[in-house]
């Protein structure tokens, strides 16, 4: 049976909610940002129903702000060492390295152990090598390798579906490599596109205005000037951001399609790419123009959208499957958030 997800937010509602965070975060210099991210997580879970049942956010606040302290300390320490002590530059280069599978995996972690459907808890669990392998030699030889980025995705992808789980049930993604580079052969050409586009309406435009001072060089009329820098640099922008937007809901679409919780259950994405790219950069023109106003509405619509193509394939009755997955966590006594489970993210 397919149930598909659906989400019940309002921006109105979610409006309400921003701007007190928003203003209580400016009161506090940033201390309550930690308690803002909470709010919001248990308004966007709270609102995203599989079967009937909404999700639940249950992370404390603390372990958000004492995260994010940690991240702090580490950002400052770096800044400052490199300004007045720059030869301790490799020492930082080193740590951070070595920080980053663990900053990595416990933000993961906390994020899986403190969300819950009907009562089961999500989890994930990897080693330190093998997030020091996806996150830091992966990533190192993407960048230096340029042909390599999308088999490092593949190995991020992989090394975030593959460790989670639910009730104790093993989530697992495979895919063929080739799907992921034939993918990111898209957003190439895509790139390419916009940038014979960007320079054919660029000579364009010059031609017309050249073609028109020249017809109408004997009637007053006002001169109107173009900044092409700025309308290049927007054009870049916006097409930049459409591009990755679609690239990255067809590898969210790669990944989740072929996704499979243990038990004969499979996720299933068919999200537009093409839908997707215009919310985004629709959103980002309206809040651009609204001084970020529109912001909790953007994120409302976004969701609703992406939330609404998510759907899950039961092969079983889902009672039956949580009252088991409940029992087998119960029986298990999983730890719900070890103390080094940490939140980083904004």
């Amino acid at each position: 049976m397919t149930h598909a997800v659906a989400f019940h937010g309002k921006g109105t509602e979610y409006f309400r909610i921003w701007i007190v965070n928003v203003a209580l975060t400016v009161m506090t210099l940033g201390i309550y940002s930690a308690w803002a991210k909470v709010r919001t997580q248990r308004y966007f879970y709270g609102n995203t129903y599989l079967a009937g049942h909404s999700f639940e956010y249950h992370a404390k606040a603390w372990r958000i702000l004492l995260g994010r302290a940690i991240a702090l300390v580490l950002l400052v320490g770096y800044t400052v060492s490199a300004i007045l002590l720059p030869v301790t530059m490799g020492m930082w280069i080193l740590l951070l390295a070595a920080a980053l599978p663990w900053l990595v995996r416990s933000a993961i972690r906390f994020n899986a152990r403190n969300t819950s459907w009907r009562n089961v808890r999500f989890n994930f669990q990897a080693s330190f090598f093998e997030a020091f392998m996806a996150y830091v030699v992966w990533s190192v030889v993407a960048v230096s390798v340029f042909p390599l980025i999308p088999y490092a995705r593949r190995i991020h992808d992989y090394f975030y579906v593959n460790h989670h789980s639910f009730g104790g049930r093993k989530f697992a993604t495979d895919f063929s490599v080739g799907r992921t580079y034939l993918i990111y052969l898209y957003g190439f050409l895509a790139i390419v596109a916009l940038l014979v586009a960007i320079i054919a309406a660029a000579f364009a435009i010059i031609s017309a205005q050249t073609y028109l001072h020249d017809f109408l060089s004997h009637i007053p009329f006002p001169a109107i000037t173009l900044d092409y820098p700025v309308l290049t640099a927007v054009a870049l922008g916006l097409g930049g951001l459409f591009v990755a937007t679609f690239v990255a809901t067809m590898v969210t679409n790669l990944v989740i399609g072929n996704t499979t919780l243990e038990g004969g259950h499979s996720l299933a994405s068919n999200a537009s790419p093409w839908r997707v790219g215009w919310i985004v950069v629709s959103n980002t023109v309206l809040t651009l123009a609204t001084l970020g106003l529109f912001y909790p509405f953007a994120r409302i619509r976004l969701a609703r959208y992406r939330m609404g193509r998510y759907a899950l394939h039961a092969a079983s009755d889902l009672d039956d499957f949580t009252s088991e997955a409940l029992a087998q966590q119960s029986a298990i006594g999983q730890e719900i958030a070890g103390f080094f489970d940490l939140g980083f993210g904004l």
